[in-house]
């Protein structure tokens, strides 16, 4: 269910931004959602198509980009993609730290008129 709350923000965040510019209609917004924010674009869309009617983003295309979790070595200090059961740095073998990569859910930019 918080994918309906992630869409109605998301129009209120993309309607700010076209009303900011002086526009009056949101024609495409581009996300980005982590692979572990939780959130399924599926859902975001769903809840979207449902709650646009009558507003700014009514009938505006959305498009996602997917980012992979990342995980931080304490070690090396090294950035590298989380894999399945996998947490070990590649270059020193130390179990790598969560980092805020791969759990966002965000309007990366919109497109108004």
């Amino acid at each position: 269910m918080h994918e309906y709350h992630g869409a109605v923000e998301i129009i209120e965040h993309a309607e700010e931004e076209a009303k900011a510019l002086g526009h009056t209609k949101v024609t495409k917004i581009n996300l980005v959602i982590g692979e572990s924010s939780g959130y399924s674009f599926e859902a975001v869309k769903k809840y979207f198509d449902e709650v646009s009617p009558n507003t700014m983003c009514e009938g505006a295309e959305i498009t996602v980009r997917t980012t992979k979790t990342m995980l931080r070595c304490p070690n090396c200090n090294e950035l590298f993609v989380k894999k399945p059961l996998m947490y070990e740095c590649p270059h020193c073998g130390t179990p790598g730290e969560p980092t805020d990569a791969g759990r966002e859910m965000a309007i990366d930019s919109i497109e108004s008129e």
